[in-house]
């Protein structure tokens, strides 16, 4: 897992702790969209007001060690510099991450063309292909990040079960058909072109109509992140 991470602790001047965090957000914020910066997380110190750490994580040391370079001619370096105690200079440690919960590979290089109907029918393979077709095409894809699934079920079928998220928010996109989704215990209709946004604690299941009904449901990949259930219809 080609990765690199730093941890650098600040300290402010007396009274000046909320001043630095501010910056150092600003600079985290710019950060956004930056080639190789898996993230950048400004915290707080309960109970020491004016100690700031920061948590970098990038794609490899070299894309790491150059924004480090390039920050030299940030202009909110002399504001940084200027808040800082001059007794207790920044205390950085660099790491090497190796895994762990949240820590995801970096996305593959180029570009991945391939049918959705050529990965294979989980749906099938554990005894549910009576409820339709359920396709997992991330692997196939080579997706390291993002979770991606095609649903496709015969008219007047339901869900084998409902299920839920403890960390993925996921998108679905009805591609065909119409039906109905469960959330909760509320039911909203379904028609070609909805897009549905469920957050990843509420529990979901999907009923087709006549006509069937084809999702493709779209997330962050969370592995370990769903829990099924199992009665989730009723009697």
């Amino acid at each position: 897992m080609p990765s690199a991470a730093r941890h650098v602790e600040f300290t402010a001047q007396a009274g000046r702790g909320d001043d630095l965090a501010a910056v150092l957000v600003e600079v985290g914020e710019s950060l956004r969209g930056t080639a190789g910066c898996d993230s950048w997380v400004v915290s707080r110190v309960p109970g020491e007001p004016e100690r700031v750490v920061v948590d970098e994580r990038w794609h490899d040391r070299a894309v790491m060690l150059a924004s480090a370079e390039a920050s030299k001619d940030d202009e909110r370096l002399p504001r940084v510099m200027a808040l800082l105690d001059p007794d207790r200079r920044p205390a950085m440690t660099e790491l090497e991450p190796v895994g762990g919960a949240g820590l995801l590979p970096p996305p593959r290089p180029g570009v991945t063309l391939r049918s959705l109907l050529d990965s294979e029918d989980q749906a099938a393979a554990f005894g549910f292909g009576s409820q339709g077709e359920s396709r997992f095409p991330g692997p196939d894809l080579g997706l390291e990040r993002t979770g991606v699934a095609l649903h496709r079920m015969p008219a007047d079928a339901r869900s084998a079960f409902g299920h839920v998220h403890a960390n993925a928010e996921e998108l679905y996109v009805v591609l065909a058909g119409s039906g109905r989704i469960r959330i909760g215990d509320e039911d909203r209709d379904l028609a070609p072109r909805d897009a549905v946004r469920v957050a990843p604690d509420v529990v979901r299941g999907f009923a087709a109509g006549p006509e069937g009904l084809e999702v493709l449901a779209v997330g962050p990949k969370c592995p370990k992140d769903g829990d099924v259930l199992q009665d989730f219809w009723g009697a």
